[in-house]
């Protein structure tokens, strides 16, 4: 009989205190796992790989999967390891484990795939890429099968866990945050497909469609065609600048993002967006604006507020240029 795989300093570290890591070793943490593996296929859906994610569960175990490219199971990786191999087993100091860009976040810190594997009792991966079928597991964070290798003409990576109760204490993720996080990120990623059980999320409107969710309190705004609308899709210096403004208040309800994440405190970003609105007198009830900075520089997980200067200077140009254009009556 084969001794148990003993697991590497990294993580057991991780093990000994999830908490660090995600924050929560509760529903919310578990939550935080999920998100992590999403937030990787929306990666997929921003490289043109991807146009569907879908999460499924059944007892314990989650599963994660997407329709992309594959993960690189068939590139060397570190210590004779497949590249993918190491995503799930090493830390990385980098925005990203291989570099690519943009990178999406979903949780206020970027945790990777080790996390995730040194947290669950089971971890199945099967994935799909350049005409093979790839097919590896493993138990608290440590390899227990070498990747199987078989031919494929299919697309797309599942990955399947299973929360270790020894080291959390829960078992599921809390459904509500995720139905949540699915809602919010249809929106900001318009055209991609979320699916959750049985419901799908799809919003090709994107923020227009949220900011109008907001706005309209009463059934009198849902039926008024006449209130004043801005829709902003741009791309400048490697920033794509998705914004949206709907009504006309005495005040404005804002929200805001950044590379998917919340920038409940706002930012730069904001402060573009407003120093257009000034431009042309408008104040609606309601706006939005997500920016996606694809600079590898700007990978790395953002806080709660956006503080690239360099930032208010394009929004405001861009959306006072479509202000100019468009003004609203």
């Amino acid at each position: 009989m084969s001794p148990p795989l003993q697991p590497s300093p990294t993580i057991a570290a991780i093990r000994l205190r999830p908490g660090m890591y995600i924050g929560d070793t509760g529903p919310r943490g578990i939550a935080h796992l999920v998100n992590e593996l999403v937030a990787n296929g929306l990666d997929q859906y921003l490289a043109g790989q991807a146009s569907r994610i879908d999460i499924t569960h059944r007892g314990s175990s989650i599963c994660v999967s997407d329709d992309g490219a594959g993960l690189p199971y068939d590139v060397p990786g570190t210590e004779e390891k497949t590249l993918a191999e190491t995503f799930f087993t090493e830390l990385h100091d980098t925005p990203t484990a291989d570099g690519h860009s943009p990178h999406v976040h979903l949780n206020p810190g970027g945790v990777g795939l080790i996390v995730m594997t040194a947290l669950s009792s089971k971890v199945e991966v099967v994935s799909h890429r350049a005409g093979f079928r790839w097919q590896q597991r493993f138990e608290n964070g440590c390899a227990v099968s070498s990747p199987r290798k078989t031919v494929s003409s299919d697309r797309g990576t599942s990955i399947t866990f299973a929360p270790d109760e020894t080291v959390l204490s829960a078992n599921t993720p809390s459904w509500p945050l995720i139905r949540r996080k699915f809602f919010e990120t249809a929106h900001l990623f318009p055209g991609v497909i979320l699916g959750l059980q049985r419901e799908t999320f799809h919003a090709q409107g994107g923020l227009l469609d949220l900011v109008k969710f907001f706005s309209c309190k009463d059934d009198t705004l849902l039926s008024t065609a006449d209130q004043p609308s801005l829709q902003v899709d741009f791309e400048m210096d490697g920033i794509h600048i998705n914004a949206a403004a709907y009504g006309t208040a005495k005040t404005c309800q804002w929200l805001s993002w950044c590379n998917g994440l919340s920038t409940s405190q706002h930012g730069t970003h904001v402060a573009g967006f407003k120093d257009a609105l000034r431009s042309v007198a408008w104040t609606p009830a309601a706006a939005m604006i997500h920016v996606l900075m694809k600079q590898p520089a700007f990978n790395a997980p953002t806080k709660s507020s956006l503080a690239t200067k360099h930032v208010q200077k394009v929004v405001r140009n861009a959306i006072r240029d479509q202000l100019t254009k468009n003004r609203p009556a």
